[in-house]
């Protein structure tokens, strides 16, 4: 195993967004809020426990809704996807949710899950919007596939198509296809919209649309900011959503502003990944005595409240300092700073 030693010295070079924002980034979120509040999005699917990409990103929503909250009214909406095995680790996430709550004041949120946004009152005109472009979505979000991952489960036994491969559309009416009990349909103008679900590329664009429709009506008294990870910038971002929308023809000027959160990285560069966390990978960190980062439970034993306030802390710091912000951070740094931090209380 290679062994690098550094000399601790922390430097935060200037690069893309950090050579415009020296301070003041939260002024700048400001400015671009068209309504006197604004929501403030950010979301999780509670397959596993909270890790420290999930606790970071969190941090900073709930730090800039305290910001902006001194600028003008705002209420913080959390979007969570639940699956079958959300009771596992929900009260986890809820937990974190309270510490973040009074930590920053008081800020108000809300949980809501997946299957809410289809009460939303565009949701049938955009669900028919998808299904009308599908040939091209699907090859644009799905190209392995080329289906649009529309799905819902079985009303049976709970089987889903995954990515909508078998789907048929016929006007309104979606029909699904379980390889136990042959096919069941919905139709969107009429039933319940919340057993549909979304891939997550499609949840994304759903989401995106929604909330642009919100943005635009002068009705709706709120704004939509979405706060999420670094991985989803760039590529992501620009291919999958900005280029899809303005395939669809619709003006990507009202789509909501997003905020994004530094990822934490392994030793190889590699962002932390609940995916890989439920595949049982990481082992090395839990015989380094590391696995806090992975395992919201492990790290409220290993560092109790003060931990969670030393990253609160940190995440905080980003807005005044925002070339702290435009950057990705290893776990090695984080665990020499919660160390550090915590010997520090001891001392004093």
């Amino acid at each position: 195993m290679i062994r690098l030693s550094h000399d601790g010295n922390i430097h935060n070079p200037p690069g893309g967004a950090s050579t415009i924002f020296k301070k003041g980034y939260a002024n700048y979120i400001f400015k671009f809020i068209p309504k006197d509040d604004v929501r403030i999005s950010v979301g999780a699917v509670p397959n596993s426990p909270p890790h420290f990409g999930t606790i970071i990103t969190f941090s900073l929503a709930f730090s800039l809704a305290q910001r902006l909250e001194k600028l003008g009214k705002i209420v913080t909406q959390k979007s969570i996807a639940y699956t079958g095995i959300i009771h596992n680790y929900i009260n986890d996430y809820k937990e974190l949710l309270d510490k973040l709550n009074s930590y920053f004041g008081g800020v108000n949120y809300k949980l809501i899950n997946q299957s809410e946004l289809n009460l939303h009152r565009k949701a049938p005109e955009i669900i028919t919007k998808l299904i009308n472009e599908r040939e091209k979505i699907g090859q644009s979000l799905f190209p392995s596939t080329k289906c649009l991952a529309l799905r819902m489960a079985c009303p049976q036994c709970g089987l889903a198509d995954k990515y909508g491969i078998k789907n048929c559309y016929n006007g309104n009416i979606i029909s699904f296809f379980c390889p136990n009990h042959g096919w069941y349909s919905i139709d969107i103008e009429k039933d319940d919209l919340q057993t549909l679900q979304y891939e997550t590329q499609l949840r994304s664009l759903v989401r995106g649309l929604l909330y642009t429709e919100d943005d635009k009506d002068k009705d709706v008294p709120y704004s939509w900011l979405r706060v999420t990870g670094g991985d989803f910038a760039g590529f992501y971002q620009e291919q999958l959503f900005y280029r899809v929308i303005a395939m669809m023809g619709i003006d990507i000027v009202n789509s909501p502003l997003i905020v994004y959160s530094p990822l934490v990285i392994d030793w190889a560069g590699v962002k932390l990944s609940k995916s890989i966390l439920v595949k049982g990978g990481y082992k090395y960190l839990t015989e380094q005595g590391l696995d806090y980062f992975i395992h919201y439970r492990k790290f409220k034993e290993m560092f109790d409240r003060k931990g969670l306030e030393i990253l609160f802390d940190e995440a905080n710091l980003w807005l005044d300092e925002p070339h702290k912000l435009f950057r990705n951070y290893t776990i090695f740094y984080f665990d020499e700073l919660l160390k550090a931090k915590i010997r520090s209380n001891v001392l004093n």
